[in-house]
């Protein structure tokens, strides 16, 4: 996986917020022979990497796992499923859309960081979306819920909710949670996560919109 990253992408973007860091490549729609593939659409293939622990997951339609353990195959298929989601796969037929991510600092939150980077590298590689994704943590401090828990914040063993959505459509696509949610607590950890990801994705589409006005820019001056 760390070795693709050395090759030209079609896509790559950083994600960032507080102590983690994410960082993903998009290669392709390519058409492709190798592996299993749908006439009437194309496969997306995910491999995420985190520095911190040298674990490397892969997981794709188009590719099984290779020494994973099961946790890390659980959070590579979140993301593969949420990014499903909103990828117009139907207009690429016998293609594959390859995405390496690589958590190069994780203080928490990594799975919606590695989504974020994610949809701005499909953004970036020109792959058509349904809507922007989104993906954002609140979690439970004692009777209080926060967005966006540091590590040892997620370590002191309160509940913790991600949550992925359609930006625009406000669709929810991806809702885990993790560990034991305290009566009554639910709904404001849902509301919290909601609101997290409708300020995430201002962001986003401002960082989206000033990268399309340097490109046309850029070739303007041409």
């Amino acid at each position: 996986g760390a070795g693709a990253s050395g090759l030209q992408a079609d896509g790559c973007a950083v994600f960032e917020l507080g102590g983690t860091k994410a960082v993903a490549y998009v290669y392709g729609p390519m058409e492709t022979r190798r592996g299993p593939t749908f006439h009437d659409r194309a496969t997306l293939a995910v491999s995420l990497s985190t520095a911190a622990f040298g674990t490397s997951v892969r997981l794709g339609r188009a590719g099984g796992t290779r020494g994973m353990d099961r946790h890390s195959q659980e959070r590579s298929l979140w993301i593969q499923q949420t990014l499903e989601s909103a990828i117009l796969l139907e207009q690429y037929p016998r293609s594959q859309i390859r995405l390496y991510v690589h958590l190069l600092q994780s203080e928490g939150g990594g799975v919606a960081a590695a989504i974020n980077a994610s949809a701005l590298a499909l953004a970036d590689a020109g792959v058509p979306t349904r809507d922007l994704v989104v993906a954002c943590t609140a979690g439970t401090l004692g009777r209080k819920v926060a967005l966006d828990l540091n590590r040892e914040e997620e370590m002191a063993g309160g509940a913790q909710l991600t949550l992925a959505m359609l930006a625009g459509a406000r669709k929810v696509t991806l809702l885990e949670v993790e560990s034991k949610v305290p009566d009554g607590m639910f709904s404001p950890l849902y509301e919290m996560a909601l609101a997290g990801c409708d300020v995430l994705a201002q962001e986003m589409r401002a960082c989206l919109l000033e990268h399309a006005t340097q490109s046309f820019s850029l070739r303007m001056s041409l």
